[in-house]
């Protein structure tokens, strides 16, 4: 019975990985044509973004910008990419928010 399991096991993982592998590229694809967050938006008026963090009036730190930002989840060399507080869209990596904390290193 232990083989059948085994073969079982195997055939599962087999398939995810191929799905895997075959979304990986389609996922890809949309985050280079992901829509930015509109400034129409009642959240991204709320919490004062910023697409460029050197034209906003409430920012106290030169070096804070989406990219630094602990709620920043895309890649920081890319031009724009997901944060936790604004689902709608993609952010500038150059942008900023009132929500900005600087993001902790990993001990």
């Amino acid at each position: 019975m232990k083989h059948s399991n085994s073969r079982r096991f195997f055939m599962k993982t087999l398939a995810i990985s191929a799905a895997a592998a075959v979304m990986a590229p389609i996922l890809k694809i949309q985050s280079v044509f992901a829509e930015p967050v509109k400034d129409t938006d009642p959240l991204v008026k709320a919490l004062g973004y910023v697409a460029d963090a050197t034209k906003s009036k409430d920012r106290k730190d030169p070096k804070a910008k989406c990219a630094t930002c602990q709620f920043y989840l895309g890649d920081v060399k890319a031009k724009s990419g997901k944060c936790q507080l604004i689902p709608t869209g993609d952010v500038s990596t150059s942008g900023w928010c009132r929500s900005y904390s600087v993001k902790q290193k990993k001990a």
